[in-house]
């Protein structure tokens, strides 16, 4: 069985958080403005979803009632021909046929305010515009769920702000709107944040490094010592700036050191975002929620 069927087969009473996920840093960029310095996708989000990708970084800018895709100050395409901006309609299009077609399968939506002042103002209309309608398309609860609680599902993972009276009147998902910028070029150890009791999470996020350091003081060290649990949520982000400063050559050297690198069947090492994931880097980390095969068989 391939990737895309990996989460259909898992128990329901696996918390997510146990699972091991595979996604995309910056998921829109496949045709994006100044596309050699912003550029980290080379996939169309329906293309994502169909070679393993569960987990959607999600960067956007309101202006006039729409909600774009952004990463920071470049716009987001629908394709090489940049004439038409990337909404977010066409993205939960996207998502909802995907999951329409798998009903079993769940994804991970982190959702971010990417250009502008930072403002309670964002998120509401966003929830009205896009959440409020599609109830059970959404698990917009603060803790982590059971694969069972979200199969179908989008879940939320808010890393804009919100007005606790907004809060206080709806669930508006996982609650990461406090994010430590890890943007040091000397620090490598990941940050802990702890909303709730029932979602807490560590996060390595250090997108200043150069590829080698990023793998070899950061991101391996992280695999070898991370442990999720049922409240506790491991990130990986494997994408970097530093370095060479291009999205694309860093994503070749960290790629190919995580390809080389053996997940133990079976134990859960968190979600992961990279820039230019392959199939095989999709299947390698969807697999890795697999028993080894017994008696030399294939993996499943």
């Amino acid at each position: 069985m391939d990737s895309e069927g990996i989460l259909s087969i898992l128990a329901d009473d696996l918390f997510l958080s146990e699972i091991n996920l595979a996604g995309t840093h910056d998921s829109a960029t496949a045709f994006v403005a100044f596309e050699k310095l912003a550029r980290c996708q080379e996939l169309s989000f329906a293309q994502q979803l169909e070679i393993g990708v569960r987990l959607l970084d999600i960067r956007l800018y309101q202006k006039d009632g729409r909600f774009y895709l952004v990463h920071g100050r470049a716009d987001c395409f629908t394709d090489a021909g940049k004439r038409e901006k990337l909404t977010f309609e066409s993205v939960l299009a996207d998502c909802r046929a995907f999951l329409q077609a798998h009903p079993r399968e769940t994804l991970v939506m982190s959702v971010k305010q990417d250009r502008g002042d930072a403002s309670d103002d964002f998120f509401p209309p966003f929830y009205d515009a896009f959440i409020r309608p599609n109830p059970n398309l959404w698990y917009t609860e603060a803790s982590v769920p059971t694969l069972a609680a979200c199969r179908g599902k989008i879940v939320l993972m808010r890393r804009c702000r919100c007005a606790e009276d907004f809060r206080m009147a709806q669930p508006c998902g996982l609650d990461f709107s406090v994010w430590e910028e890890q943007n040091s070029r000397r620090q490598t150890a990941p940050f802990h944040t702890a909303p709730t009791k029932a979602a807490k999470a560590t996060v390595q996020d250090c997108y200043r490094l150069a590829p080698q350091t990023k793998w070899e003081a950061c991101a391996k060290p992280f695999l070898e010592t991370c442990a999720p649990s049922e409240t506790q949520i491991c990130i990986h982000f494997l994408s970097t700036c530093g370095g060479m400063g291009v999205p694309q050559k860093n994503a070749d050297v960290v790629n190919a050191l995580f390809s080389a690198y053996d997940l133990t069947p079976a134990r859960p090492y968190g979600w992961f975002f990279l820039d230019f994931p392959t199939r095989a880097l999709c299947e390698k980390i969807m697999q890795s929620n697999l028993p080894a095969p017994a008696n030399g068989e294939g993996a499943l």
